[in-house]
């Protein structure tokens, strides 16, 4: 009888390290880079291209700027492949009582379906 409870109990805290890992994984992967504070927005070097263009493996990505050892670089339009369940969301200025601080593109999980319904 005690080895049973024993054993359950080492299951549950399996399990359950187990979810926080899964959980601590999901919580990182979805945390977006955020750039130093500006008195002013950076304006695009260059003519945002817009690509009407669609690929069955690739989505295109908008340029935007990266955050890059604390600093801004611009990084042109590009494609990248697709990863199902997910969307590209394009990064965005934020004004602050600071000043403007770029937030980085990321990917971001949604329903299957509803990425199906988007992509197939």
């Amino acid at each position: 009888m005690f080895n049973l409870k024993f054993l359950n109990m080492k299951k549950f805290t399996q399990f359950s390290l187990i979810g926080i890992i899964v959980l601590l994984s999901m919580i990182i992967s979805n945390a977006q880079t955020q750039g130093p504070i500006l008195a002013s927005k950076l304006e695009t070097p260059e003519n945002v291209v817009k690509q009407n263009i669609k690929k069955r493996s690739q989505i295109w990505v908008n340029g935007q700027w990266k955050v890059e050892n604390n600093k801004y670089v611009w990084v042109s339009g590009h494609w990248k492949t697709k990863k199902v369940g997910y969307i590209f969301v394009d990064g965005k200025w934020s004004k602050s009582s600071n000043g403007w601080s770029w937030t980085e593109g990321y990917w971001k999980q949604i329903p299957l379906k509803k990425w199906m319904n988007l992509y197939a």
